[in-house]
């Protein structure tokens, strides 16, 4: 693992250089960026604020792809590296390997399998399709979670000893699929926040009910279970168990029409979008950090090509070198990503708010 050097912030505020710096100090707070709906560009949001993060504001950032798809990965890595790891390489170092182990009895992973993304300013755990495979292992124990048996809460938890040892870290974000399957429960149930990227669509509406029904039982479920535990010393850093909060959304994927000169929302996309709002705080106040928090992160509009460019060089968008119209669309990629990465660094301040409304 090569060592993150940290760059001097440059044209920002003074709050959010203060709020920069008391993140550093706090370290290891891990963020899961989730939605049950597919297709929502969770990947691309990743990936780019993650960058923007570590080369713009300096954090030390862990990203870890826990997504059996891989994308993030394959956006990550460049074409030489893709094939030493899973083209010459029968078993590679990647988030399987932190599974596999307690499946075949021998324990949590001793060292974290990461790499550095140089190009994105941040390590990374690779994606493995084979994570897939621990779906079952992780849904078996899960019921001998829920009544206390030791197996079960120490698999449930993998991801809390994942975040335990990745300490020296200011920021640890995972990339997740779009289910509500047992690999995804075992990330939420051991992360501090969860972000959600939406697509302008009636199906990213439905998808926030379920988040919020699901995060209800399971909750309700994992407390019973540890308040059960038999031999609770066996349970990495359970006795702390952080309350999952919600951090955000996200919203993306604009379709517009060009009337009058002006940029518009199409209007079956507006009525949608106007709704997502009240739906949010219907379903998911009760997981805010701070009644009065904002969690509208902002927007992120389609970029023409720079997306898929920036996939194809396997570099942010923040820092495509391209000429012509890619020099323009840069350049708002910049702005959209500073304004998100400053309302994102914000809402995790309120945490200390969060705390002491738990405490009451």
């Amino acid at each position: 693992m090569v060592s993150q050097k940290r760059p001097t912030p440059y044209q920002m505020s003074v709050v959010t250089q203060t709020l920069l710096e008391k993140i550093k100090v706090e370290k290891s707070r891990a963020i899961c960026f989730f939605n049950n709906k597919g297709g929502v560009g969770k990947t691309t949001l990743v990936a780019n604020l993650a960058a923007h993060l570590g080369l713009r504001m300096g954090l030390k950032i862990l990203v870890v792809d826990a997504d059996p798809q891989c994308n993030l990965t394959q956006y990550v890595l460049d074409d030489d590296e893709f094939i030493k790891t899973y083209v010459k390489s029968k078993n590679p170092h990647s988030i399987y390997s932190i599974i596999h182990p307690l499946s075949t009895g021998q324990g949590y992973l001793e060292k974290l399998p990461i790499i550095t993304a140089k190009k994105f300013g941040f390590d990374m755990i690779i994606g493995d399709p084979r994570l897939a495979l621990k779906e079952d292992l992780l849904a078996q124990d899960w019921r001998d979670a829920k009544s206390g048996g030791t197996r079960g809460l120490r698999t449930t938890f993998v991801f809390s000893d994942l975040i335990a040892k990745a300490s020296s870290y200011d920021l640890i974000l995972f990339d997740m699929g779009p289910s509500l399957g047992a690999i995804n429960r075992a990330i939420l149930l051991s992360a501090n926040y969860f972000l959600v990227p939406m697509a302008i669509d009636i199906f990213s509406l439905w998808a926030i009910k379920n988040i919020s029904e699901a995060l209800r039982i399971w909750t309700k479920e994992i407390e019973n279970g540890l308040a059960m535990a038999e031999n609770p010393s066996e349970i990495p850093q359970r006795t702390s168990r952080p309350r999952l909060r919600f951090i955000g959304y996200v919203t993306q994927q604009h379709k517009e029409k060009s009337e009058d000169g002006d940029r518009r929302i199409v209007q079956a996309y507006k009525s949608i979008g106007d709704k997502i709002p009240s739906e949010i705080k219907e379903n998911l106040k009760i997981l805010y950090l701070s009644p009065k928090m904002d969690p509208h992160l902002g927007d992120i509009k389609h970029l023409a090509s720079l997306a898929p460019k920036s996939q194809t060089l396997h570099t942010p968008m923040i820092d495509i070198r391209l000429t012509g119209s890619y020099v323009s669309m840069r350049a708002q990629a910049r702005t959209i990503y500073w304004g998100l990465a400053e309302k994102f660094v914000a809402n995790i301040s309120l945490e200390n708010l969060a705390k002491r409304i738990d405490r009451k």
